[in-house]
Parts: C-alpha cells; structure tokens; sequence
C-alpha cells in the first residue's frame, strides 16, 4: 500500500493553500455580488434620461405667478398642493378646481397652442424630471384688450335727481315702485327715494350725507382685495338745472394697480388697472368672455418640472 506522507513541515504550508483558497473564492463571489447590484441599480445606471425635442409631447407640473406689481402671486397650477394652499398668495382671480382636474399639463413641445410660446418652447431640451424657471416678458404674455379698458374720474360726478323706467325699477328692487318709497340705490348704497313717478318712468332722489363711507365696486370689509372704499365730498342741489350734483371720491393710490378686483355698475367684473394721480383718473380693465384682466400687461414666471415625454 502505498499513500502520501505528511510530515510536521508540510502541514503550515497546506493550510495556508487552503486560506488563500478560500479567501480568493470569497472575493470573487463579493465582486460578483457587487457588480450585479450596480448594473441593476436605478441610481447608477448610466443609461440618459429622455431629452424634449420639438415635436415630443411633453406633460409637466407647473406653477404660474406674476413677476411684478406685485410678485409672487400664483395665478395658475395643475398641482393641488399649492392650488390648496391657503398660506400661498394666489391672483384675485384664481380659481380653485375639482380634486380630479389637477392632472400633469400635456402638449406638443415647441408647437403654438393656445399656451404661450415661451412656455411651449422653453421647455425644449429639458429631461424628465427636471425643473426649469421660464420667464415670459410683457410683450410675449397676454395683451391688453383696449376694448377691454374702461375709464373713469376719481372723483366721480353723481346726479341727485335721476330717473328710470318702470322696468328698470323693478328689475333692480324686486319691488313696485310707489311715491315716497325709500330703497338702498343699486350701486351707490346710501338711500334713493321715489319722488314721482307714472305709468312709464319712476323719478328717484340720491339722499347721501356729505362724508359718507360706500363701497361701490366691492366689500373690502369682508375682503381688502375686493372693491374700495368711496367718500361723499360735496353734493350741490343746484346744479344741472336743478338735478344736483353729488362728487363721490374714490380713496385709492398706484398702490392698488392691479391688487384691487371689483363689479362694475353693470356687474362686470373687472381688475384695477391704473391710477393716474396727475390727470386725476383711474382706469380698469374688464373680464370678458376667455379673458381675465387681472393677467393682461404683466410678465409670468412658470416653474415646470417635466414628468413624462412621449419622442415624436
């Protein structure tokens, strides 16, 4: 029989083969392991993310807000967390939607829509998920409908005897007139009075106290943003053959530009759009149909964070 002799020498150098063994074996299975989790990994993987090209569409979350006079208020977003945000200042005008209407915006990038074009093109070469600040100058915002401004004096000129037809009366009061009945004007606030009337017109009396605090246009009581105040400074009876003149002065300054809304007197909602001390006018810009005042004439900001991009 014959078999391997080990003597005391050859055994230390046996058993340290056998470490050397074992820990390369351990280091090729932990370089193994390791590599595998980094080729797999999403935060190192080296693969680029999507770039927006003309012609993708694109869906981002934006925010919206005014650049100046003043800044900062948001007048639009697709994300709810902000629209519901009570701390956050919004625009006179900002509406809140339902739950299900705040969705990722989509359109085709760099193509005009019915979205600014800077928005539209400013989100070109941008990648999924990041955020970009685009800046929208006056002249590439939303213009100034001319038709849209309405001027009047600060101090505005009332008549003390006016008239209107039957119709009329009864449309503003939800009353039938009759001589001698007092109501609260339309507009105005302060009591009007019946002072004849027929078949056809009624004739009504203003009866306001000189100094007298109204607010015509809105209730800034209840919100400071919402219309102004008024003061009766003069009224003379004499005036216009015998009509009267009441001068009612609007208390507000350049201040206010664009950080007051109001109704107008034929319930047309509007923004203050100028004060012009020296010619001694102010000016407001109505809302029409598709058309909020309250953002023509002004510079945008718009923070848009690409979510998805679908390449054309």
């Amino acid at each position: 029989m014959t078999g391997r002799i080990y003597d005391s020498e050859s055994y230390p150098i046996l058993a340290s083969r056998k470490v050397y063994t074992i820990l390369i074996a351990l280091l090729l299975v932990s370089i193994a392991t390791v590599g595998y989790v980094l080729l797999n990994s999403p935060v190192v993987r080296t693969e680029s993310l999507p770039v927006v090209e003309r012609g993708d569409m694109v869906y981002v979350d934006y925010v919206g807000y005014f650049a100046d006079k003043p800044g900062g208020w948001v007048f639009d977003t697709n994300i709810r967390k902000i629209a519901m945000d009570d701390g956050i200042t919004k625009s006179l005008y900002f509406v809140k939607r339902e739950p299900k209407d705040y969705k990722a915006l989509n359109f085709t990038a760099g193509t005009a829509t019915n979205l600014l074009k800077p928005f539209v093109d400013g989100v070109i070469g941008m990648t999924v998920t990041e955020t970009k600040t685009i800046y929208v100058p006056v002249d590439k915002a939303y213009p100034v409908a001319l038709p849209a401004l309405r001027t009047n004096l600060i101090d505005m000129e009332v008549p003390v005897i006016y008239r209107l037809n039957v119709s009329e009366f009864e449309k503003l009061y939800k009353i039938t007139p009759t001589v001698g009945m007092t109501v609260k004007h339309a507009f105005w606030e302060w009591d009007t009075e019946v002072i004849d009337l027929n078949s056809e017109r009624v004739i009504m009396q203003n009866e306001p106290q000189i100094g007298m605090i109204v607010s015509a246009f809105g209730n800034p009581e209840e919100d400071p943003r919402d219309g102004w105040y008024q003061q009766v400074i003069s009224i003379d009876p004499a005036a216009y053959d015998g009509n009267g003149l009441i001068i009612v002065r609007n208390l507000i300054s350049p201040q206010d530009v664009y950080q007051k809304k109001g109704t107008d007197y034929d319930k047309k909602k509007f923004t203050l759009f100028d004060v012009d001390l020296t010619n001694r006018t102010f000016t407001v810009i109505l809302n029409e149909e598709g058309y909020i005042g309250e953002l023509a004439g002004r510079a945008l900001i718009f923070e848009v964070t690409v979510t998805r991009v679908l390449k054309r």
